[in-house]
């Protein structure tokens, strides 16, 4: 029986991360990983080249198979933390993001789909066990602000532990009776802050992390909540550590698989500071001047 073992990557900046991590897995048995450990020095920064070919392959793919829900690298990290809600240039830059979040977590809930709603729901507005809600990030800057000799107090669960109901929910056991579906429940279970030296660093761990519908706007989201804390706290943007405890190059064959890592290695070095404010929710295919679903081909 093989033994797999943890994978470790190193990275400068999201596009790196995400174009290192998929060729490890690319080269792995079932293109499958357990506990993948992907670090980024500079989560504020992203890699356009990289992200232009996933892009053009996310496009391809929403057009070939029209059926299966794709959604740009944008509308992914959306489901996090969605930048057209925030204006780190207004005076009450963070009040205004959470009232016009108590306005907009609740229109994302997708129908028998996606009941659970999304990781931002989640995170302003998580219900308690009497029945209301907890606005996790709100609780997160009271906490910053008051007492800074604590580095490790910033825990943000994502999945809803209940009772005594055991469901398995995509491939992975989840304790809950709001989360008993076998596919689409939330992959994302916890998020953690720590505070060291006047930065705040942030570790996510999914249950299970899809590398090319998922991973890079996964990345950008979390980025963008970390700039979020770190800015209405006032402190610095540490490293970012992602662990996928069962991470997937899903996608296509092996054959597009190498050439699309090909292509997003031939145009790596496009480095820019990514967005954190200020941008239409549900952004089209056009970001960053991308083609619209119905002209790019996946194997471009």
């Amino acid at each position: 029986m093989m033994r797999r073992m943890a994978t470790h990557i190193e990275a400068r900046d999201i596009g790196d991360a995400w174009l290192q991590a998929a060729r490890a897995l690319v080269d792995a048995p079932g293109r499958t990983l357990v506990n993948l450990a992907v670090s980024i020095a500079d989560p504020l920064h992203e890699d356009l080249g990289v992200r232009r070919e996933l892009e053009y392959a996310l496009a391809g793919l929403a057009r070939d198979k029209p059926a299966d829900p794709v959604y740009s690298v944008h509308t992914v990290a959306n489901t996090i933390f969605p930048i057209s809600l925030y204006n780190p240039a207004h005076e009450q830059s963070a009040q205004l993001f959470f009232d016009r979040a108590r306005d907009t977590a609740r229109l994302h809930h997708h129908g028998r789909h996606n009941e659970w709603g999304t990781y931002f729901g989640r995170l302003v507005a998580y219900p308690d066990p009497g029945g209301g809600e907890v606005n996790q990030l709100e609780r997160f800057l009271a906490v910053l602000a008051e007492d800074r000799k604590w580095a490790d107090r910033y825990e943000a669960p994502l999945t809803l532990p209940g009772e005594t109901v055991e469901a398995i929910c995509a491939d992975a056991l989840v304790i809950g009776p709001q989360d008993r579906r076998s596919r689409g429940g939330p992959c994302l279970a916890h998020v953690s802050f720590t505070v060291l030296d006047g930065m705040l660093h942030l570790t996510a761990l999914y249950r299970r992390h899809y590398y090319l519908a998922r991973a890079y706007g996964n990345f950008l989201g979390l980025a963008r909540l970390q700039h979020f804390l770190a800015t209405e706290s006032g402190r610095d943007v540490g490293g970012m550590l992602v662990v996928g405890t069962h991470a997937q190059l899903e996608t296509g064959n092996l054959a597009h698989n190498k050439k699309l890592l090909e292509r997003a290695g031939d145009a790596q070095g496009d480095i820019h500071q990514i967005e954190v404010s200020t941008r239409r929710l549900g952004a089209s295919w056009a970001d960053l001047e991308l083609p619209e679903p119905d002209r790019p081909t996946a194997q471009r």
